[in-house]
């Protein structure tokens, strides 16, 4: 599928001429964390506070509620305010609506309203994953061509006239405009009105930030360690030799993931689906360290990243299934070393 827009084109008819963003995907990005977190935090107070009920008398006031408050005020703050922070609050809001919103699916595929139906904790886990590929292809696809770079920069001016135009704002608004049509009369007026507004004043970063830069600053060095990529090689190795064994005692029946909420899975088809699953990962590391043992980095890393991947958007989606969301553990383990291993890949290719 191609998202990009063409003037002329049947995409561009069908959509009556729609214009993106340029940082849709930053958006998008912020909607679908706060999704996840939202339901991971949902997920463990219920569990530590052993899933009470907000109610009483026959009421029952199910948190789907709460989703659709926090999508209101999404939308609603998306149509009243103009200000630079409504589209940075409108996705973080629109995505906890929607983590509150889909954390109840399993009342809504089962017949007895079942909250507790495993299988709705890896269907979350699949909308999560084919979210964040869809997010995935509009970044690969995202351009701009001079009709949509002059809409985008023209989207600025709002904040000119209310006092929050500030350096950035300014520099991508001259960026935007070298992008676009120089014999648009339209590109010269907005440029001589970026010129002539006032730019305000940098704000100091907030502590957030401050914290976020402390973290990638001590992330990004500890990745510039010597001893790191043979760290990171060996812990692919026992993470491997570790999904084998689990593997292996999931097929023997001696042992099990499987928590005691909600009605049994039956284990045979989806275990046998997770297995082979499984089996796929640790042949590819299996390549990968012997590529590494002959020198061959760079294909190694492939072999690494694309094993973390099946187990990602594969492996982990019978594991939801039948541990429900005890599986984010694990999950978090493979996101740490598909970012690591990139990592490794990247630093390769700079040193090539």
């Amino acid at each position: 599928m191609n998202f990009e827009y063409r003037g002329g084109d049947r995409f561009g008819r069908l959509t009556n001429g729609a214009v993106r963003r340029y940082d849709l995907v930053q958006k998008l990005e912020w909607f679908l964390v706060a999704a996840i977190t939202t339901i991971l935090v949902i997920r463990t107070q219920l569990w530590l506070t052993n899933y009470p009920q907000l109610g009483g008398n026959g009421l029952h006031i199910a948190h789907l509620l709460w989703g659709g408050l926090f999508m209101v005020i999404s939308i609603w703050i998306s149509l009243i305010y103009l200000n630079r922070w409504s589209r940075h609050v409108l996705a973080i809001l629109g995505g906890v609506g929607f983590g509150f919103f889909i954390d109840e699916l399993g009342k809504f595929i089962t017949q007895d309203n079942n909250y507790f139906f495993k299988p709705a904790a890896g269907i979350i886990y699949l909308i999560f994953v084919i979210m964040f590929l869809l997010i995935r292809e509009l970044s690969k696809r995202q351009t701009l061509d001079q009709r949509t770079a002059l809409a985008n920069a023209l989207a600025i001016l709002p904040s000119t006239a209310i006092g929050e135009f500030r350096q950035d704002e300014a520099d991508r608004a001259r960026h935007l405009l070298s992008m676009a049509d120089q014999s648009d009369p339209s590109v010269a007026r907005a440029r001589e009105i970026f010129d002539q507004a006032k730019v305000a004043p940098a704000q100091p970063p907030s502590k957030l930030t401050q914290l976020g830069n402390r973290v990638h600053g001590f992330v990004e060095s500890l990745t510039r360690r010597r001893h790191f990529p043979t760290v990171v090689i060996w812990v692919v190795i026992i993470w491997a030799l570790s999904t084998l064994s689990s593997t292996l005692a999931l097929d023997l029946n001696l042992g099990g993931g499987q928590d005691r909420l909600g009605p049994d899975v039956d284990p045979g088809r989806i275990g046998a689906l997770e297995s082979l699953s499984a089996l796929v990962s640790v042949g590819l590391v299996a390549a990968g360290a012997w590529l590494m043992a002959r020198g061959r980095r760079a294909r190694a890393y492939r072999y690494f990243a694309r094993a973390l991947l099946v187990s990602i958007l594969i492996t982990r989606v019978f594991i939801f299934i039948e541990s429900q969301f005890a599986a984010v553990f694990g999950l978090a383990l493979d996101l740490i070393l598909f970012a690591a291993v990139s990592e490794l890949a990247s630093q390769d290719e700079h040193e090539d």
